[in-house]
């Protein structure tokens, strides 16, 4: 399934519909896939399974996506203050 199709299962979607305005005009997307080509994130309108934080997780990745330089500096300023609340300093 290419980004297209994707995004006409997508419009069908009430959760998922109202993001696609977001990059659905863009020549191309953002895409991140692991080594065997498995999509992990379409970001800024979904993340996969395999990528999906649960109790076990040991090591996070976070990646801040968007169309304004300042606002995603203060998502991530915010995430990073959120995420050292609740680690044990052990980096």
């Amino acid at each position: 399934m290419n980004a297209r199709e994707l995004f006409e299962v997508f419009r069908g979607d009430n959760k998922m519909k109202k993001f696609l305005p977001i990059i659905e005009d863009f020549s191309q997307y953002p895409v991140f896939y692991d080594q065997e080509g498995k999509v992990l994130s379409l970001p800024p309108i979904i993340n996969s399974e395999a990528t999906k934080i649960t109790l076990d997780t040991k090591n996070v990745f976070v990646e801040i996506t968007g169309t304004d330089i300042l606002k995603t500096k203060i998502c991530l300023a915010v995430l990073a203050a959120q995420f050292s609340e609740h680690c044990a300093g052990d980096w």
